[in-house]
């Protein structure tokens, strides 16, 4: 058991496999769905939109072995379900929508085949995380703890596109996808604008409301 009460470490690769993944414990993602993600397009580490990030583990479901440093054969990519799931994690820190700082882009996209992701959220069918030791805990508990998990699981499962779970800040669902799935990634957006583009002033000043953030 770990510091943290709230989700224990995870067991080995191998017990994992023995549990294995249930058919109500998958989430497919169709093409027909739109992703959204919140980019920074200037300033230190920046990445495309449709780019994994080689260089962890930094963020909660990072897979990259530890110490922290570019890995050839480990990446992750995170998107959101919906426009304040993005913002929120893209503004945790003081909880304010800077949209000149880093010249920050929104960008909706649609994945270009069908993926499959062990679902982790809240709505899920099933309840893997509880099956396989853990709690519901895991989109939540100190990053330490899920990148941990995130490491076995891609272990036992290296097929896996990536894991569905909920933002820790506005509740919706939330994907970190890995390797297997660089394949689904889109050669161009459906939509990808700066914050400060005059579409986005009433749909920023909307989710700022309902997070309780501030907009600058």
């Amino acid at each position: 058991m770990t510091p943290d009460s709230t989700l224990p470490d995870p067991p080995s690769g191998s017990r994992l496999r023995e549990i294995g993944i249930r058919r109500k414990e998958l989430r497919a993602v169709p093409p027909s769905e739109t992703w959204w993600r919140v980019h920074r397009t200037e300033g230190d580490f920046v990445l495309a939109w449709n780019e994994f990030r080689y260089y962890g583990p930094v963020l909660r479901f990072d897979p990259h072995p530890e110490p922290a440093r570019e890995h050839v054969d480990c990446a992750v990519w995170y998107g959101a379900g919906t426009l304040d799931a993005a913002l929120a994690e893209a503004f945790q820190g003081d909880r304010t929508i800077d949209r000149v700082r880093e010249r920050p882009y929104l960008t909706g996209l649609a994945f270009t085949r069908t993926l499959h992701l062990l679902d982790l959220a809240v709505d899920s069918g099933g309840a893997w995380a509880t099956r396989a030791g853990g709690t519901f805990a895991i989109s939540t508990a100190p990053h330490a703890i899920t990148q941990r998990w995130a490491r076995t699981i891609v272990e036992a499962f290296p097929d896996l596109d990536g894991i569905r779970y909920n933002s820790r800040f506005a509740g919706h669902p939330c994907t970190a996808l890995f390797l297997p799935a660089a394949t689904a990634m889109p050669q161009r957006p459906i939509i990808s604008l700066p914050l400060t583009h005059p579409a986005f002033v009433s749909r920023l000043a909307g989710a700022a409301e309902r997070l309780g953030y501030s907009v600058i």
